[in-house]
């Protein structure tokens, strides 16, 4: 703990590196890169928040946004750094290009990734959402057998639901798709079968297909390089595609790039 700590004091503290006056010192390094850093999650963000909200308002565009999203998200920084030097010189703007570009959702990891085995079938999500105030009684959480909907969740203000392995109701149209639902959670909730203010939200690639062929195709945590691991719900986790399946892979990639560390050190 000692050393740690003289390590932080060391940060703060240094002025210059001994026998290089003319260097950095290393806290302004450090703020240089939580500058960058900063910058480039800020117009990555300027940019996707208002467009993915103009989009889902629209209920369109998902299918060109998501495929932009991956062609940007393959290109290599290197490459970016590269063609931005070549037309811009390199500097800030540059790098803040090639942050911006990385900082898209990410594609299937075998584009990124050489030899990679992953799911390659998915299932889609629905889930509903009904504006009213809920009755008073109703649990939290209510599980639904032999129904459409499975799960319906009590909130304040709405009720809501899911529906897993969704893809048969991906293109039923929106109105009726509402009217069906509301007519199950009315059911179970006890409430009037006239429609509230609702909101359907369609995910059409939200799971990894939960087969045993596709469950064999799931990777490990570990990869063929050693300063690689991977995380997410599609990995070995031993669970489906869940938060606590997720939850499970980053501590496992955690627990992994901590011991890489150890063994180096």
């Amino acid at each position: 703990m000692h050393e740690f700590l003289e390590a932080f004091r060391f940060i703060a503290h240094n002025g210059a590196i001994a026998g290089e006056p003319g260097l950095p010192t290393l806290t302004h390094l450090a703020l240089e890169t939580l500058k960058v850093a900063a910058i480039g999650l800020g117009i990555s963000i300027a940019i996707a928040v208002p467009l993915g909200v103009w989009l889902g308002h629209l209920h369109r565009g998902s299918f060109a946004a998501i495929n932009l999203g991956n062609i940007g998200r393959a290109l290599p920084s290197l490459a970016v750094l590269a063609i931005g030097d070549a037309f811009l010189g390199l500097g800030l703007t540059v790098v803040e290009l090639a942050l911006v570009v990385l900082a898209v959702p990410p594609i299937v990891a075998a584009d990124v990734v050489p030899d990679l085995k992953t799911p390659s079938e998915f299932r889609a999500i629905v889930n509903a959402h009904f504006r009213l105030d809920p009755p008073a009684g109703l649990a939290p959480i209510t599980g639904v057998v032999n129904g459409t909907i499975e799960w319906l969740f009590t909130f304040a203000d709405r009720l809501s639901i899911t529906i897993s392995a969704a893809d048969r109701l991906l293109d039923v149209p929106r109105e009726m798709l509402a009217q069906k639902l509301w007519h199950e959670v009315a059911t179970v909730a006890g409430l009037p079968k006239a429609l509230p203010p609702w909101q359907i939200v369609r995910e059409r690639r939200a799971t990894f297909a939960a087969t045993p062929g596709e469950n064999a195709k799931r990777p490990a945590a570990t990869t063929a390089w050693s300063n690689l691991w991977l995380a997410g719900d599609w990995t070995m986790t031993g669970l489906p595609a869940t938060i606590e399946g997720a939850i499970r892979s980053g501590n496992r990639a955690a627990d992994l790039v901590g011991r890489s560390g150890l063994d180096r050190s």
